[in-house]
C-alpha cells in the first residue's frame, strides 16, 4: 500500500515539474508558441472555462500559436492559466482569425526527443490516426479512430476498405479488408503490417515482404494547390494532413515539397495560420503580421 502511495505522489509531482504553471506565464508575458505535452491530447474550448463547449482537440507534441494568457485556474492538481490560441485550419478557411482556449498546464516550451518507449496500443492508434498517409507516387492509407481502414490510389477507383487493430507489443497493424475497383471486389483478407520503424513524421511498414515508408500526405499535389490559394477548403482526406502544420517538423516537410516557389506562393496562408518557418524573409513578414 505504501509503495502505491509513493507512486501516486511521484506521478503528481511529475505533473508539477513538467507542466507550465501560473508562475511560468507570470514570468513569460510574450510567448509566440508552445507545444502540447499530453499523450491523450488536449481539448480546445470556446471560452476559458471547463463549462465551455469543446470545439476541437490537439494531439500530443503539436505546436500552438499563443495569442494571450487568461485567468489562473487549477485542473488535475496543476495551477496554471487558460491560454488563448490560434486555430490554424479554421483561420485559413475563414476571412478572420479564429481562436480557442486550452489549459496551459499541459503545455511545454521545449519538446523532449520523440520516443515510443512507453507507448501503449492507444498511443500507436492515436499516432497512425493523425494523418492520411502516402507512399510512393500515389498510394495512400487512412486509419480512423473508429477502427476503419482505407487504402487506395489517388485519382483512381482502385483500393480497399475494412477494419484494423494495432499491437504495440508485437509492432503490428492487423488489417481485415476487401480490395478491388468499380468492377470487382475481393473477399475479405487479413494482412499483418509489420512496423519496422516509427519516427515523428513517418512510419516504415513491411507489407507483403516489401518495405514501405508512409509519410503525411501534405507532400501531395493537393496540399500545394490549396495552400497556395488565398482561400481553400480541404477535403476529409486532406484535412488530417493539414494538422501536420501544427507539428514542429512541419517546416522541414514544407521545405521538402518539390517546388522552389512554394513558400513564396503560400506565405499569405502560412503566416495567417501562425506557421513559423526558419527563413529570413519569411520571418520578417511573420513578425510584421503578428507583432
Amino acid at each position: 500500500m505504501k509503495k502505491y502511495f509513493l507512486l501516486l505522489v511521484l506521478i503528481c509531482c511529475s505533473n508539477f515539474i513538467f507542466s507550465l504553471d501560473a508562475e511560468y506565464f507570470e514570468n513569460n508575458k510574450k510567448v509566440d508558441f508552445l507545444y502540447v505535452k499530453s499523450p491523450e491530447g488536449l481539448r480546445i474550448r470556446n471560452k476559458p472555462d471547463l463549462s465551455g463547449n469543446k470545439i476541437g482537440a490537439l494531439y500530443d507534441r503539436m505546436k500552438v500559436k499563443i495569442i494571450s494568457v487568461g485567468e489562473k485556474t487549477t485542473i488535475d492538481g496543476i495551477k496554471s492559466n487558460w491560454i488563448k490560441i490560434l486555430l490554424p485550419i479554421e483561420t485559413a478557411q475563414a476571412k478572420e482569425n479564429i481562436y480557442g482556449w486550452i489549459f496551459g498546464g499541459y503545455l511545454t516550451d521545449k519538446l523532449d526527443p520523440f520516443s515510443t518507449k512507453e507507448w501503449t496500443d492507444n498511443d500507436l492508434k492515436r499516432y497512425i490516426c493523425r494523418f492520411s498517409w502516402v507512399t510512393g507516387i500515389n498510394s495512400y492509407y487512412q486509419f480512423d479512430t473508429d477502427g476503419s481502414y482505407k487504402m487506395g490510389r489517388l485519382e483512381s477507383g482502385a483500393g480497399g476498405y475494412g477494419k484494423y487493430t494495432v499491437s504495440m507489443n508485437n509492432k503490428t497493424i492487423s488489417v481485415k479488408a476487401s480490395y478491388g475497383d468499380e468492377f470487382f471486389e475481393s473477399e475479405v483478407k487479413t494482412e499483418i503490417y509489420k512496423i519496422t520503424k516509427i519516427e515523428e513524421d513517418k512510419i516504415t511498414l513491411n507489407i507483403d515482404n516489401g518495405e514501405f515508408t508512409l509519410r503525411p500526405s501534405l507532400t501531395n499535389d493537393c496540399f500545394y494547390k490549396f495552400l497556395t490559394q488565398k482561400n481553400f477548403n480541404p477535403s476529409s482526406f486532406e484535412l488530417p494532413s493539414y494538422n501536420a502544420l501544427m507539428f514542429s517538423f512541419s517546416s522541414d516537410l514544407i521545405k521538402n515539397i518539390d517546388s522552389k516557389d512554394f513558400v513564396k506562393n503560400s506565405t499569405h496562408n502560412l503566416i495567417k495560420m501562425g506557421i513559423y518557418i526558419e527563413d529570413d524573409e519569411y520571418k520578417k513578414e511573420y513578425n510584421l503580421y503578428w507583432n
